[in-house]
């Protein structure tokens, strides 16, 4: 069963960058500190141990140790030990690194887990698997799920894999096993079974890392201060560069309808809370970007259901459409704010039309998702035409005709808001100017691939407009499409079934008591 909408959770859930003062449980926690002695009031009444306030030397240590994480990031020097592998690490470094990160999530990819493979077999393993698949993989959808159903004997792959697995199930029996291990480990298989395009496992992966993460919040452990040798503390690490990394991921396991609210809690901050007064870093923007952003889909996914079902839309359904584009409309003019309040380098202003390009998308289907009437969309044309022009200003930045161009990213960012304007917009200009880019030679995108999105969006748009208003040009009510679902079990062909729901149909059930859809069959 999905999760009702009443059972989302009103509680903002770590959506504040770590604060620079306050006591060490509530810098942990991220949250903001009353900064009561010797013991603050938030920590109190949340019955939560307060561990006191760092002292002029702990503090001066823990700079201190920030500063030495970055010391041999650009060129680590593996053991020799590693024999032939050292091969695959240097390419990762110096090839698959710079393409996997993004603008948020560069230090994971750069230090930690590189780190981490010095001394943790698991890791190591992963590590070189992804390494060999960055390498080997085209970025292709088609190719990718090709070579996995051929099943072709990729000996380094399999035997690093199943190496991995195995020194990680060795590694979780011994006393000194802790949760970072297995959540770096995990972020790996997940990485591995994108580049494979095996979703199926890839989720199990998100959903254990999951788990993981909603188990060490409801224990609610004492957290350490910081490691041995002036590197970043453990439950920092998690909490500052790993735990971020799920929240996003999130998007895309929600998006293929993983129930991941059965083991994880997905909350929204509340609009007053948004209030507080602007962003103190783009960071901070993207942490609550996402918080809102997985909320919403998750409300989308819930309405849906309802509409499908044709289940009345309550008043509570409605309030919480409200409030969560109250917390969009808070979000966007805090992230205006502090755009116009500090000079940006180049990279920050496109960081800000990729936040942008997120934001419209995930506002205009909140907007639009409690009614099945697709002409509310027609409303919005200047918010899908922000949107393409702000995805020109990140492809731009791409500079997709060089050979560097990276072929896959880990997560998400331009293709599934693009494709939403090709199939929810009906202008013909502004929605042909989307499918345009969708046939640019746009990174796979995680499992997200833009030749796919194209094909779909181009039929899309033929379905739509084989009826047009006479005056505006745009497609009629009766041949809009409400729901798409491509199939991600593509043959390797490249073959692949597509479900087209058009909203005249929504609520309609066959002779099997299933609901109405026209089924068509694509190859890439």
């Amino acid at each position: 069963m999905m999760m009702q909408t009443t059972e989302l959770s009103r509680k903002a859930h770590r959506h504040k960058s770590r604060v620079k003062t306050g006591c060490k449980t509530c810098k942990i926690r991220r949250v903001k500190c009353d900064e009561e002695k010797p013991s603050c009031t938030r920590c109190n009444s949340t019955g939560r141990k307060c561990d006191g306030y760092a002292t002029q030397n702990e503090s001066q240590i823990a700079g201190h140790g920030q500063a030495l994480i970055f010391i041999n990031v650009a060129s680590p020097v593996f053991k020799s030990g590693f024999g032939d592998n050292v091969q695959h690490l240097e390419f990762y470094h110096h090839c698959a690194r710079p393409t996997l990160s993004s603008a948020f999530d560069k230090e994971f990819w750069s230090r930690i887990v590189l780190q981490m493979a010095q001394s943790e077999p698991a890791v190591r393993h992963a590590l070189i698997a992804v390494s060999y698949l960055h390498q080997t993989e085209t970025g292709s959808l088609k190719y990718a799920r090709s070579e996995f159903l051929a099943n072709h004997n990729r000996q380094t792959l399999l035997f690093h894999y199943n190496k991995s697995v195995q020194c990680l199930i060795a590694r979780m029996a011994e006393s000194s096993y802790t949760a970072e291990i297995g959540l770096v480990t995990c972020v790996l298989f997940i990485c591995i079974e994108y580049l494979r395009a095996n979703y199926n496992t890839a989720f199990v992966h998100l959903t254990n890392g999951l788990k993981i993460l909603s188990e060490r919040e409801k224990c609610d452990p004492k957290y350490s201060g910081t490691m041995r040798n002036g590197t970043i503390g453990v439950n920092d690490m998690i909490e500052e560069k790993i735990r971020p990394i799920f929240i996003r991921g999130m998007m895309s396991g929600l998006l293929y309808g993983v129930i991941v609210e059965k083991v994880f809690d997905i909350s929204c901050p509340l609009p007053e809370e948004l209030r507080e007064g602007p962003f103190e870093s783009l960071l901070e923007a993207q942490s609550i970007s996402h918080e809102i952003r997985n909320a919403s889909v998750l409300y989308i996914r819930v309405i849906s259901k309802k509409l499908l079902h044709r289940e009345t839309i309550t008043t509570k359904d409605l309030q919480l459409q409200q409030r969560l584009l109250m917390c969009h409309d808070t979000w966007y003019q805090n992230l205006e704010h502090f755009a116009s309040s500090n000079r940006l380098a180049e990279e920050d202003i496109t960081t800000i039309s990729a936040l942008k390009v997120a934001y419209q998308a995930t506002y205009l289907y909140t907007a639009c998702t409690a009614a099945v009437l697709q002409m509310q969309y027609d409303v919005y044309l200047e918010r899908f035409k922000s949107l393409i022009r702000h995805a020109k200003i990140v492809l731009a930045s791409m500079n997709l005709t060089a050979s560097s161009t990276a072929h896959f990213t880990f997560e998400m960012s331009l293709i599934a808001p693009i494709y939403f304007v090709a199939t929810r917009c009906r202008c013909p200009t502004t929605r042909r100017e989307a499918a345009s880019l969708l046939s640019l030679n746009l990174p796979r995108e995680g499992l997200w691939d833009a030749q796919q999105q194209a094909v779909v969006s181009q039929r899309i748009i033929e379905m739509e407009e084989s009826e047009v208003d006479v005056d505006t040009g745009w497609p009629v009510e009766r041949t809009r499409i409400w729901s798409t679902v491509i199939d991600g079990n593509m043959d390797r062909n490249g073959g692949f079934w597509v479900y087209f729901l058009p909203a005249r149909l929504v609520g309609e059930v066959d002779d099997n008591g299933r609901p109405k859809v026209l089924n068509e069959w694509f190859v890439l």
